[in-house]
C-alpha cells in the first residue's frame, strides 16, 4: 500500500529573466546607416520615428527543440534592439533558441544554444553573421549586416507564389497603410515590394528549424 512519504512532487522554481536582441528584417532595412524604416509610423500606427514593427520571440528548449517554453510581443527599435522579458521560466533550463516571428518575415531560430547567466540576463544579435540564424538562413543586406528573410506574407513557412498572390491583390487595389504586403515598410503595396519578394522566392528561400 502506498503511503504519502513514498513520492515527492518537484518543485521548479521560477523568476524573472531579461533577453536583450538585435536583428534586422531584411525588406526594412535602410542601407548606409544600419537602421530599418520607421515601418508603424508609415502605416499609420503611431507618431515615433524611432520604431519598426512588432514581432514576437519565442524560446524552445535547446535538449527539446519541439517545446515552446516562453513568448514575448514586443516592438522592434529601428536599430534592431529588443529587449523581452520573461517571469514564467524554469531556473534548471539548460539552454534555448530564440525564435523570430514577424508578420512578413521568414520564422528564424537561433544558432547554438544560449542561456541565461546569473543576473538572469542573456543576450543574442541575429546581425553579425548568416550563421547567427539556424541553417546560415540570413541574407547580408549590407557588408557585414545580415537580415531576417522578408516575404513570407503568409506564414507558411516558404516564400513562394502563395505569397505572391497575396502581394498582388493589394498591389492591383493600391493598398496603402497597415498591410504586410508592405514589404519595404514604406506605407505603400507596389513594385517595390515585390522585388523582395521575387528575390527570395526565386531563390528558394523557406524557413530552417532544428
Amino acid at each position: 500500500m502506498a503511503h504519502a512519504n513514498d513520492f515527492q512532487i518537484l518543485n521548479v522554481n521560477h523568476c524573472y529573466k531579461s533577453l536583450s536582441l538585435k536583428l534586422f528584417l531584411q525588406g526594412f532595412y535602410l542601407n548606409g546607416n544600419q537602421q530599418m524604416a520607421s515601418t508603424l509610423f508609415n502605416q499609420g500606427q503611431n507618431n515615433t520615428f524611432m520604431q519598426t514593427d512588432t514581432i514576437t520571440v519565442v524560446l524552445y528548449d535547446y535538449m527539446m527543440p519541439q517545446n515552446s517554453i516562453a513568448m514575448y510581443k514586443g516592438v522592434l527599435n529601428t536599430d534592431g534592439t529588443i529587449t523581452c522579458n520573461f517571469n514564467n521560466i524554469p531556473n534548471n533550463l539548460m539552454g534555448f533558441y530564440v525564435v523570430i516571428k514577424h508578420r512578413n518575415s521568414l520564422e528564424t531560430w537561433s544558432n547554438g544554444i544560449t542561456s541565461f547567466d546569473f543576473m538572469n540576463q542573456a543576450n543574442y544579435d541575429f546581425t553579425t553573421a548568416a550563421n547567427k540564424a539556424f541553417g546560415n538562413n540570413q541574407i547580408e543586406v549590407e557588408l557585414g549586416n545580415f537580415a531576417i528573410y522578408t516575404g513570407d506574407i503568409n506564414q507558411d513557412g516558404i516564400i513562394d507564389g502563395l505569397d505572391y498572390n497575396d502581394w498582388e491583390n493589394d498591389n492591383n487595389n493600391f493598398a496603402g497603410g497597415y498591410f504586410s504586403t508592405d514589404l519595404n515598410g514604406d506605407g505603400i503595396v507596389d513594385g517595390l515590394d515585390f522585388i523582395f519578394w521575387e528575390e527570395n522566392s526565386n531563390n528558394f528561400v523557406g524557413a530552417v528549424v532544428p
